[in-house]
């Protein structure tokens, strides 16, 4: 049984990307037929993968710390957002003296269109963290970063901070997003992302960017966590040694599912769940995420799991 309430564990460390999403919702099946005005539903909120995740990961009560670089606008907004998660959701590690990063997401017949401004993250290298930054991922228990694909130091900077985590014995979780700027840039993404891997705990990736990074042919020691709307599964050495099905949901938003899986892994890693289970709640938690356009609580979690109504597929 999955043990919600167990005893409390360290602060993770998540960077390096903190942007305005605005989410554009709209029932338009192609943009083909787009008008030159169209009504629709907008929501402006928190977003880049390292701040969802720490968001979804406080709401459960575990304490997280998010380095990142924006302005003196995104700060106050990024304070206003996490008013009711200050206890647990520290901003203190985030510069105000870079630019806004803003994401528009066009969510149109059960997919996402992005269309990102990277802002400060663009030339987030390890010369931005402070001695602070490090004495805080020294401290903790685990360090995830995320959106390597808009992040032209990306390599740089995670080989640098994944070396130094596990040099004082601290997990690493890495998150590289689509690779679909560097592609276009004729970089190599596959050659890249194994030199990272060599320092990572945990790699999450989605179908297509299984595929972007051939992940098929990789026999390391990383443990492949691999998410698609239907499964979940864990690969080791090119073996699946676990796997979970998704929960079967009305699907009102799907930007964030991502980061919210990631974050319900690392919950279920800190309390020491079977692999399996580990599965299956970050599959929970994304599936409470997606059905009811916020972030769980350890309540809502628990009464999401109990639901005997619930399908898997």
């Amino acid at each position: 049984m999955m043990r919600l309430m167990s005893a409390e564990v360290g602060n993770v460390v998540f960077m390096p990307h903190f942007c305005i999403d605005v989410i554009v919702k709209t029932d338009i099946k192609n943009l083909d037929n787009i008008n030159t005005h169209n009504e629709t539903k907008n929501i402006i909120k928190e977003g880049g993968k390292a701040t969802n995740s720490a968001f979804a990961l406080a709401s459960l009560g575990i304490k997280c710390s998010i380095i990142a670089k924006t302005n003196e606008v995104g700060y106050i907004l990024l304070k206003n957002f996490r008013k009711n998660l200050s206890k647990f959701l520290d901003v203190s590690h985030i510069k105000k003296d870079g630019e806004l990063a803003i994401t528009c997401a066009i969510e149109i017949s059960k997919r996402n269109i992005m269309m990102s401004y990277a802002g400060s993250l663009k030339n987030f290298g390890i010369n931005q963290l402070t001695e602070d930054d490090f004495e805080l991922i020294k401290n903790s228990s685990i360090v995830a970063i995320s959106d390597w694909g808009l992040n032209e130091k990306g390599t740089e900077l995670a080989i640098n901070v994944f070396k130094f985590a596990r040099e004082n014995n601290v997990k690493t979780f890495f998150d590289a997003g689509d690779p679909s700027p560097k592609i276009k840039k004729g970089i190599n993404v596959r050659e890249e992302i194994k030199k990272i891997l060599n320092f990572v705990d945990f790699f999450s990736v989605n179908e297509e960017e299984f595929i972007d990074y051939k992940m098929e042919e990789f026999n390391g020691e990383t443990k492949i966590i691999y998410h698609t709307s239907k499964f979940s599964s864990i690969i080791y050495k090119g073996r699946e040694i676990a796997k979970q099905s998704s929960y079967v949901v009305d699907v009102k938003q799907l930007t964030g599912a991502g980061d919210v899986f990631n974050a319900g892994f690392i919950y279920a890693y800190l309390k020491n769940f079977d692999d399996n289970e580990k599965l299956r709640f970050a599959n929970a938690l994304a599936g409470y995420y997606i059905s009811n356009c916020k972030y769980a609580n350890k309540e809502d979690i628990e009464k999401f799991l109990k639901n005997d109504n619930l399908c898997r597929y």
